[in-house]
């Protein structure tokens, strides 16, 4: 079935993506979760600053004296607790202020949730809305920037453990970088926000010319008007046809009209019935609920 007309409404786009596109969304998806699973130690150390900040605010009735001491059970965890000691350390952490706790812990909290939420919508969001180019250049910026920090075992082995985890969100990001790069060779940069409005016409080839009356070999000349050849009267004769020179169709060189063509319409779903779209990048059909259920 030809390709219906694409109406564009930019304010109420309708994004399909195709199947191609599920295995770079997904290698995205774990990248993300797995950068997440990172950053959650440090959401526990800066909520733990922060909370000791505000707890010392002279605006709290029962506040401690800084520097605070830690509890056994928060110190002995790996990692968590070694930052912890060296940031409320006297001497070498933070100052004994409480508003300096405090900025630590909303500072650190916001710069956490802002790397977060640039990680997401220009990686997962970037390729759920269709846009692939700027995708494919986040995957390989993060990508990047999370295999830099592995080249630190030149200078301190100790940080081998540490850094070579990176190494895992770093793979996915590669993996979606390449996966990106078939599917724009396949689709195009940009996935199109136009949405084939059922019964609208079909932008299908140009049909054939009608065909003449007239059909003599190339380079034939025309014969004369009113000659034989035209169906017309001999030079001189009655003109038939009934009164005022009218003619039956078909004659005259003019094709008979014929019946209008039954507008055509638009495909179902075998599935689920439902009336199925055309998306014009992709070039295929598609059904709303069967190829894209979680709608995004």
């Amino acid at each position: 079935m030809p390709a219906p007309a694409i109406v564009e409404d930019r304010s109420k786009p309708v994004v399909i993506r195709p199947p191609e596109v599920n295995g770079a969304h997904d290698y995205a998806i774990i990248g993300f979760v797995l950068v997440f699973l990172y950053v959650l130690p440090w959401f526990i150390i800066v909520l733990t600053i922060g909370a000791l900040g505000l707890l010392a605010s002279p605006y709290i009735p029962s506040s401690v004296i800084l520097p605070p001491v830690l509890p056994a059970w928060l110190a002995g965890i790996p990692l968590i607790g070694t930052l912890l000691s060296i940031l409320t350390f006297p001497g070498v952490g933070l100052p004994p202020v409480w508003f300096a706790y405090l900025g630590f812990g909303v500072i650190g909290l916001l710069a956490a949730i802002i790397f977060l939420a640039i990680l997401y919508f220009s990686t997962v969001r970037n390729i759920s809305r269709g846009r692939y180019e700027r995708a494919r250049g986040a995957a390989l910026f993060f990508a990047v920037l999370f295999t830099i920090p592995v080249f630190l075992v030149l200078v301190a082995p100790l940080s081998f453990f540490p850094t070579v985890l990176l190494l895992l969100p770093a793979f996915f990001f590669y993996m979606t970088y390449g996966r990106l790069g078939e599917v724009i060779a396949k689709y195009g940069p940009v996935a199109v926000l136009g949405e084939a409005v059922p019964g609208a016409a079909m932008a299908g080839p140009p049909p054939p010319p009608p065909p003449m009356a007239f059909a003599g070999p190339p380079g034939a000349p025309m014969p004369p008007m009113g000659g034989p050849m035209m169906g017309g009267p001999p030079m001189g004769g009655p003109m038939p046809g009934g009164p005022m020179g009218q003619f039956p169709p078909g004659q005259m060189g003019m094709p008979a009209p014929s019946a209008p063509a039954p507008a055509p319409k638009t495909p179902l779903c075998p599935t689920c019935g439902r009336d199925l779209y055309y998306s014009a990048n992709h070039r295929r059909w598609y059904c709303q609920t069967c190829d894209n259920p979680s709608s995004h």
